[in-house]
């Protein structure tokens, strides 16, 4: 038994798209009965509700005046007003707008503060680019999970593919390289690797096996 038996931990998993942290956050805090936090669906869901607007515009007006809700008791659910808005932000077009989006220091601070008011307590896994580095850098457990750029251009084809979407693969790879550049290149709370994050290359491992990956990680830290 570990030195501290009731202790609920914090633990983030950061990384590029493509590489599992949805899928595998939802698995491991299913596994630990922790609250599963996708920062992702929350940056998805300000860009849906900021829609067409000029994404040089300013967006703190915008934000004091958002009426947004998100549950993540279950399967993670965002509301615009009343209305259940989670089927509409996963489209490439939203992604691409929550990466600009993400860039403004003001969205930051908006969501990175409900995010901590979330997890403040512990007994949740977030996931997302700065989860790690930004949001929780005191986390009790960082992951970093990567891929080939191949292998993860498929999985999120396969995922839009899944979901009735008509786009090519291609396409996918492409907007996904964008992405990527964008958001490490960024200057506010750019993709990176966290400080002392465990790094973990799923190119070829099946999810089973990356879940048995970060559940030891996580068995070693309840036993300190």
């Amino acid at each position: 038994m570990g030195k501290n038996p009731g202790k609920k931990l914090i633990i983030t998993i950061d990384g590029p798209s493509g590489a599992g942290k949805s899928t595998l956050a939802r698995m491991l805090s299913k596994t630990l009965g922790y609250v599963y936090l996708d920062t992702g669906a929350m940056y998805r869901g300000i860009a849906y509700a900021f829609g067409d607007r000029d994404a040089e515009a300013p967006v703190e007006e915008f934000l004091d005046n958002l009426d947004i809700r998100f549950d993540f008791t279950g399967d993670t659910k965002v509301f615009l007003a009343d209305s259940d808005i989670s089927g509409e932000i996963r489209t490439p077009d939203i992604s691409s707008r929550a990466s600009i989006l993400s860039q403004k220091s003001s969205v930051r601070q908006y969501l990175t503060k409900i995010q901590r008011g979330i997890g403040r307590d512990g007994g949740v896994v977030l996931e997302g680019r700065d989860t790690g580095s930004v949001v929780f850098p005191y986390a009790d457990i960082k992951f970093y999970l990567d891929a080939d750029p191949g292998e993860r251009a498929q999985r999120r084809h396969l995922e839009f593919k899944s979901k009735g979407m008509d786009t090519g693969l291609t396409e996918v790879k492409n907007d996904m390289l964008k992405r990527d550049k964008n958001d490490s290149e960024r200057s506010i709370a750019p993709l990176i690797i966290p400080e002392g994050a465990v790094f973990v290359d799923t190119t070829g491992v099946d999810i089973q096996g990356v879940l048995a990956i970060l559940l030891r990680h996580v068995r070693e830290k309840e036993r300190q």
